[in-house]
């Protein structure tokens, strides 16, 4: 009955007024605020106020957000956008926060290698999707700091997070976002956060040389769609506008490479991770100088560890192509009234492998991919696979150099959610983190 209350409080002494804060759902997926005021006695008021506080408390929602909030994301509004919307309804919630205005990229992750996250129930990111993919690479490397974790270790298992993160739309691109709430409108992903719904999402990891480059949330592409990202990244005076016009002329220039791809098949599994709620207790935090020896003596962070199935090199399948682009889906898509609707916590990846193609042909099925439209990779050139890990060799891609090591013949990219990591060695590895991270925003099952 109370569920969707934002806030109760007597509003006027003197009139023997009580005001409820609801929220109230609108056209387009969006939600907005509506006030209730009911007038009655003193006492009567009193004890409205006091039974739905009472049932307030007792839900699993936020009390403490860390709020980092990147002033140069999109068009350059956000601070302006976070101080009139969305700080006025945390207040009206009776939610602390803690805001941190970045001033670099990566600054998150720096910020919250020392942060007390016993502190916090949650974090907020205002910005796009490369912000809140900070905000995840910050949490869960710091996670599997304090629980002696070898991040960099490619058959690590990894440590999930119990707090919660969540996006507020103030970038270029805003597609994770769009994905979790089904619109991009900043109202309603900030009281989706106050009402404290989440559901648990896949991360994967990108490891190099047995170093981890980056945890990804949302897409990981090598190839074609690298480059795109690393081409936009030199033209970042155009703005947003950056994304529709400098991805057309690297199409134009495409380029097959030839790779080895292994892979381990997946095992088709139901799953109801994504409905599992989280309770908000403190996360168990480390300060920065605890000695690594003795972090591992402690409980997992009361969090949950993915446990993948043992595999050895028996799994592995192998093949052999020349491709566009090696590219996977963190939110993997399925088909549901001749569109594509999001799945958060899928037991598998679907990779796929764009070989030889028509120019024409490629541009229609990045058309389909681009708009969310079924059958984007129903084409005779894509090469599809499900799978929980995976590893990608270039072949004939680098060489000796006077020193006897090696290095790379070209420049080759990979877009980790919007960012265009460099490939420093011929080969990387991919790996499935099922249901690591809770994001703020119920989906639809």
């Amino acid at each position: 009955m109370y569920k969707n209350v934002v806030s109760v409080k007597i509003s006027c002494e003197s009139c023997q007024c009580v005001r409820v804060s609801h929220v109230v759902s609108r056209t387009n997926k969006r939600l907005r605020t509506e006030h209730c005021d009911i007038r009655a006695a003193e006492s009567t008021c009193r004890d409205i106020e006091e039974r739905i506080s009472s049932f307030i408390a007792n839900l699993t929602r936020p009390k403490r957000l860390l709020v980092f909030v990147n002033p140069l994301s999109g068009h350059k509004k956000s601070v302006k956008i976070y101080r009139a919307k969305v700080l006025p309804l945390f207040n009206l919630a009776g939610i602390h926060t803690q805001t941190i205005e970045t001033s670099r990229c990566g600054e998150p992750i720096d910020l919250l290698s020392t942060f007390d996250l016993r502190l916090i129930h949650g974090i907020v990111s205002i910005g796009g999707d490369g912000m809140f993919s900070d905000c995840v690479n910050g949490l869960l490397s710091r996670l599997q700091t304090d629980s002696g974790v070898d991040k960099n270790d490619p058959d690590a298992d990894i440590t999930t997070s119990n707090i919660p993160v969540g996006i507020i739309p103030t970038g270029s691109g805003n597609y994770l976002v769009n994905y979790i709430h089904g619109t991009k409108d900043v109202e309603t992903a900030t009281l989706k956060i106050i009402l404290g719904d989440h559901h648990m999402s896949n991360v994967v990891s990108l490891h190099q040389e047995q170093k981890l480059s980056r945890y990804a949330s949302l897409l990981m592409g090598f190839g074609l769609v690298g480059r795109m990202m690393h081409d936009c990244e030199k033209f970042r005076w155009l703005g947003p506008s950056r994304y529709n016009v400098v991805p057309v002329a690297t199409l134009t220039q495409r380029k097959l490479v030839d790779v080895h791809v292994e892979y381990v098949p997946a095992e088709e599994k139901k799953s109801n991770h994504s409905l599992i709620p989280l309770k908000y207790s403190r996360q168990v935090s480390l300060p920065a100088s605890h000695p690594t020896k003795n972090r591992k003596l402690l409980p997992r962070l009361n969090s949950v560890p993915v446990e993948p199935p043992a595999f050895n090199k028996a799994d592995w399948r192998k093949l052999d192509c020349s491709v566009y682009g090696v590219d996977t889906y963190v939110v993997t898509q399925r088909e549901k009234g001749g569109s594509l609707v999001p799945r958060f916590a899928d037991g598998a990846l679907t990779l796929w492998l764009t070989e030889r193609c028509s120019l024409p042909e490629h541009v229609e099925q990045l058309s389909r991919l681009q708009h969310a439209k079924a059958g984007y990779l129903d084409f005779d050139f894509i090469r599809q696979v499900r799978t929980t890990r995976y590893r990608v060799k270039l072949k004939d891609a680098s060489s000796k150099n006077s020193e006897g090591g090696r290095h790379q013949k070209k420049k080759y990219y990979i877009n980790v959610d919007g960012e265009a990591i460099e490939l420093l060695t011929h080969e990387f590895e991919v790996k499935l983190h099922h249901c690591a991270m809770p994001i703020y925003g119920k989906i639809d099952s």
